[in-house]
């Protein structure tokens, strides 16, 4: 009898990989999509306050008293932001190195080239309008 679908292990590697690299993009996008955009609508008690309406259906007076919650907690967010970044950091900083000491010089140079990529990133992230 004759199958009429032979598929080699090759032809299924690549399929995943295809459908790996396409769930990543559309991942990344998503997170993108989903995340950024409350920067840009006026800082994160804004993103909230939307949010919050959309999903609760917020009277104009519910609006208001909750836009004044978020306004008056944020100085404690971000004191509390402050003195937990830089344990972060120096956690952060500490387990790249030790993960750097497990790779080959090769991977090393890799490494050390993703993680700029990321910095910058992040630098630029930065100097955008954020709460922090």
């Amino acid at each position: 009898m004759k199958t009429p679908w032979k598929i080699s292990w090759h032809q299924i590697a690549i399929s995943l990989l295809i459908g790996f690299a396409l769930g990543t993009a559309f991942g990344q996008w998503q997170a993108r999509e989903n995340f950024r955009p409350h920067w840009k609508e006026g800082g994160m008690e804004q993103h909230l306050l939307n949010r919050f309406d959309r999903k609760l259906h917020l009277s104009a007076e519910q609006k208001e008293k909750i836009s004044a919650i978020l306004e008056a907690k944020r100085p404690e967010m971000m004191a509390i932001h402050a003195e937990i970044q830089p344990k972060f950091e120096a956690i952060r900083n500490a387990t790249q190195a030790e993960i750097r000491n497990v790779l080959t010089p090769k991977q090393q140079k890799k490494f050390d080239e993703m993680n700029a990529r990321m910095e910058e990133r992040w630098k630029k992230f930065k100097k955008g309008p954020h709460p922090f």
